[in-house]
């Protein structure tokens, strides 16, 4: 990350402050799921992909997910069951997300390239719980529940941080915090 200026670190700061909140309260609503419905606990995870996602949609620049899923990790680790875990899990979600635009090396933030991103995280949240959990423990259906909460919860929820993230663009809170190449971005 070049030319990182103050007012980057506190919006990285203030959306990882804000995910991590949010992660707070999903650990508790989670963790009720988890012990009285376990089969839908998938559908909540995706929360975690919110604070990520929106900080590389208003910066867009590399290194912001990672960053911010960083202090949303270290901000909820005091607030939930699992504790520092939840900062691990969460470093893991943004280094994850930074992949397709690393790919790419930073030069396209096309709408696509998260979808494409929280599809690629749920497949593979769902065939780890699959192999966890599922392979040898559930029936056919349930298994298919458990998965396609796995599944689903990253891409739905990276279609909503995508929302918000240009929620906040609108609003003008981006300016002058993009790199030159990602202020125009190409039609999706």
């Amino acid at each position: 990350m070049r030319n990182v200026s103050t007012r980057l670190l506190l919006t990285c700061a203030a959306i990882g402050v804000a995910g991590g909140l949010v992660f707070a309260i999903n650990a508790w609503i989670g963790g009720t799921v988890a012990a009285l419905a376990p089969l839908f606990y998938g559908f909540t995870i995706g929360v975690y992909f919110l604070p990520g996602v929106v900080a590389q949609y208003v910066i867009r620049r590399g290194g912001v997910a990672l960053l911010t899923a960083a202090v949303a990790g270290l901000v909820t680790a005091p607030l939930q069951p699992i504790g520092f875990w939840a900062t691990l899990i969460a470093i893991a979600i943004g280094a994850f997300q930074e992949l397709p635009f690393l790919v790419t090396r930073y030069r396209r933030w096309n709408t696509w390239l998260f979808i494409v991103g929280g599809i690629v995280a749920g497949v593979v949240c769902a065939a780890g719980m699959y192999r966890t959990l599922a392979k040898d423990a559930l029936d056919a259906s349930s298994g298919t529940i458990l998965m396609t909460g796995y599944f689903v919860a990253p891409v739905v929820f990276t279609a909503i941080a995508v929302l918000l993230g240009a929620a906040l663009v609108r609003t003008g809170v981006a300016r002058g915090l993009r790199a030159e190449r990602a202020r125009v971005t190409p039609a999706a």
